[in-house]
């Protein structure tokens, strides 16, 4: 592939991710306006969804709030049932931030009317060298820094 097709390709791809982290976007406001949380408050899930519980420090470190803004979030998803503050066993003074990923997936199931805004199937169409190819891309684009 010479430089010029390939500057190409690079650019057709940053165009189609710009395109689905959009629609992406727009998917999670409806969705935070839907279940009246802010958008911050579906990242909070997110984050308790892929990795478990989390201490308020953790997710202000994951999410680049303050430890003021984390607490506000935390009230607010208590209240309507989709987390809760447990000591932490290890340390008194700490909490550990539980998710209740059951009324969670209920509530976005049941309120959120919109689609996801894409579904994997056409990935059954690929071959097996495709799908690894996607897959080492997709890791890469999840585990690669922030551009500075």
């Amino acid at each position: 592939m010479s430089n010029r097709v390939a500057a190409t390709t690079v650019g057709e791809i940053a165009t189609d991710l710009k395109t689905f982290a959009a629609r992406v976007t727009v998917h999670g406001l409806r969705a935070a306006e839907a279940l009246s949380l802010a958008p911050t408050d579906l990242v909070c899930m997110c984050l308790l969804q892929l990795n478990g519980p989390g201490t308020p420090g953790w997710l202000a470190q994951m999410t680049g709030l303050t430890t003021g803004a984390v607490t506000g979030m935390i009230d607010r998803l208590e209240r309507a049932g989709y987390v809760r503050r447990e000591p932490d066993p290890a340390d008194r003074r700490r909490v550990i931030v539980t998710p209740n990923l059951a009324k969670w997936d209920n509530d976005l199931q049941r309120q959120t009317p919109y689609r996801a805004p894409v579904s994997l199937d056409f990935l059954r169409d690929y071959s097996p060298t495709q799908l690894r190819v996607t897959r080492r891309f997709v890791a890469d684009l999840a585990s690669a820094p922030p551009s500075s």
